[in-house]
């Protein structure tokens, strides 16, 4: 969805309002061998508008247009107020206004031509859609993603829902998300601590004998990667000699060149060929535990001698072949499995600053 003005107009909607051509049609007809006019229209708008009727949203038709085909449109969208052969829009705008006892800015309308533009820019919310005209964009509150007659009904008919939602429906929902994040955290502390212990005491060991620590994942765990080497050679809660860490998911050049003359799949197996040598760590990242290029590093790296530590989440078994030690948060979903990954790092560098600080 693209926004024209920063903010739509209104805190709340009561009413919706469409133009028929343009909006609930792409404004084409074709027309039957019989002679009569046949007008395309979407499901995902029927099913959308239909929604927002079943929440009690009023639901109004407001078209230049007249005749049996307006007729057949209105009664398939189950709409029982329409305005027929009304060309100017903010008149009938306004006199759905009246009529309803709803304020302008608690309308919100949809249209697509020129004349509409006066009534876009006299409701609360104003929605025009993708293939509308310039002077239609310009005074709506958005300009919608979807085309008239392929979706753009039912966007505004999901964007009114998401208005008129109240913020203590969000809130329940935070609260469900963090009730699930605090009993993976509980799990954690039942289920993880001996493998978490186990990760710090290989790390803080590597490095006490001249070792260094290499670390590597995709997406969201090519962060952590880097957030923890970031860790090591930074400080992390006192000031320290830095440790020797490094993130084999931030030279560019080496990734699109393995990338490309090899395969993805080596683009972290062949930086450890390269880089490992005994006694070092190589670590992989990977909430699914199945990634091939994380994999082969592990691989790559136990072949040169060094301690393979895998992260993965609970069903990621297969990297515990690939691992020597490895760390399988006790959560299924991604986002909580990265929040034990990154509550798992935090106790470690913690850990290993203070052993290596110590000794």
């Amino acid at each position: 969805m693209v926004i024209t003005n920063n903010t739509t107009r209104t805190g709340s909607i009561r009413l919706l309002a469409l133009d028929i051509d343009g909006v609930l049609t792409d404004g084409h007809a074709t027309l039957s061998l019989e002679g009569e006019e046949i007008k395309r229209i979407n499901f995902h708008d029927l099913d959308h508008l239909a929604q927002l009727q079943r929440e009690g949203m009023p639901i109004v038709l407001i078209t230049g247009e007249s005749g049996p085909l307006v007729d057949a449109i209105a009664a398939r969208f189950n709409v029982e107020y329409v305005l027929q052969s009304a060309k100017e829009k903010l008149a009938a705008v306004e006199r759905v206004s009246t009529e309803f006892g709803i304020p302008l800015h608690e309308i919100c309308y949809v249209g697509d031509s020129d004349r509409d533009a006066p009534a876009l820019a006299a409701v609360g919310l104003g929605l025009a859609p993708a293939n509308a005209t310039p002077a239609a964009k310009s005074a709506a509150s958005r300009v919608l993603s979807s085309l008239g007659g392929d979706g753009a009904a039912a966007e505004a008919a999901r964007l009114v829902h998401q208005i008129n939602t109240p913020a203590n429906d969000y809130e329940d929902e935070i609260r469900r998300i963090a009730e699930a994040s605090i009993a993976a955290h509980q799990r954690f502390v039942q289920e993880s601590l001996p493998v978490v212990a186990q990760v710090a005491q290989a790390i803080a060991r590597a490095i006490q004998g001249g070792g260094k620590i290499m670390l590597f994942g995709n997406g969201g765990s090519a962060a952590d990667a880097q957030h923890v080497a970031g860790e090591l050679v930074g400080r992390f809660l006192k000031e320290s000699e830095p440790w020797p860490a490094m993130a084999l998911t931030v030279d560019s050049s080496i990734l699109t060149c393995v990338g490309n003359d090899w395969s993805f799949e080596d683009v972290f197996g062949r930086q450890v060929r390269a880089l490992a040598r005994p006694g070092d760590v190589v670590v992989g990242i990977s909430t699914s535990g199945k990634s091939p290029n994380v994999l082969r590093g592990l691989d790559d790296g136990r072949a040169r001698g060094c301690v393979a530590i895998g992260f993965t989440g609970a069903k990621g078994t297969v990297m515990q072949q690939h691992s020597d030690i490895c760390f399988l948060a006790p959560a299924d979903m991604t986002p909580r499995i990265q929040e034990l990954h990154l509550l798992a790092w935090h106790a470690i560098c913690e850990i290993v600053e203070n052993t290596l600080m110590e000794s």
